[in-house]
């Protein structure tokens, strides 16, 4: 059961506040597939935008399966996601269980917590993106489908502060740092990752996470930074 699920009685409407991701909800647009209708949202990463997006390996509902980018594509059931807004880091240490770390929750206690569920056509299947359960992110681990709810490893903050502009993400018109609720590193935070390599590489490289990396002007590398978006965008966007 997604942490959502146990939570909240229902979904909040999502806002936009100066910008930023507001209150707590479920991020809702058209999606991969026609039979989601609002119900999905597709992500991608700020270094191949909209064209390619998060993608579960085979479409396999199942814990352990990959998580990669593919092709963007309106009948492709392995890029349909629920992106839930769950409210403040701050609550999941103040008021769930400490879920995450008091360290964590200092760090970016005003930041949204995000779950992001893997939802084929539309239909909750209770595996969400993830690292390892049940212990702390390390660089280089994969992000595989696991049980959604169960730990701090299948929750991410997303930074506000080190988000940047992007008018293809339809939310806030922003990409944002995706970090690990399992990290215990705060000068250097563990964040969602795109890999060295591309897309249409053979074997596929596979999300993971590692230390957020900076451009001098302090902005993130493209290869780490997210936006949501819903339909799938022309090809030369």
């Amino acid at each position: 059961m997604s942490i959502k699920a146990k939570i909240a009685a229902g979904a909040a409407t999502l806002t936009i506040v100066g910008g930023a991701l507001g209150m707590a909800g479920t991020l809702t647009a058209n999606a991969a597939t026609p039979s989601c209708h609002t119900g999905c949202t597709q992500v991608f990463s700020q270094k191949y935008g909209p064209k390619y997006v998060v993608d579960v390996y085979q479409a396999q509902a199942r814990a352990g399966q990959p998580v990669i980018l593919f092709q963007s594509s309106n009948s492709d059931r392995a890029e349909d996601f629920t992106v839930d807004l769950l409210g403040p880091v701050s609550d999941f240490y103040q008021h769930h269980y400490h879920l995450v770390s008091a360290q964590f929750a200092h760090t970016y206690g005003a930041d949204q917590a995000v779950e992001i569920e893997y939802s084929p056509y539309g239909v909750s299947s209770n595996f969400c993106l993830s690292t390892p359960q049940g212990q702390a992110s390390h660089a280089d681990d994969q992000v595989t489908l696991q049980s959604c709810g169960q730990s701090s490893s299948s929750l991410f903050a997303a930074d506000e502060a080190r988000s940047a502009s992007d008018r293809r993400s339809e939310y806030g018109h922003k990409d944002y740092p995706l970090v690990s609720g399992a990290s215990t590193s705060f000068s250097n935070p563990l964040v969602l990752n795109y890999p060295a390599g591309r897309p249409t590489d053979m074997p596929r490289p596979q999300l993971n996470v590692e230390p957020e990396q900076s451009f001098s002007h302090s902005a993130t590398f493209d290869n780490q930074e997210w936006g949501f978006q819903g339909s799938p965008v022309a090809h030369g966007a």
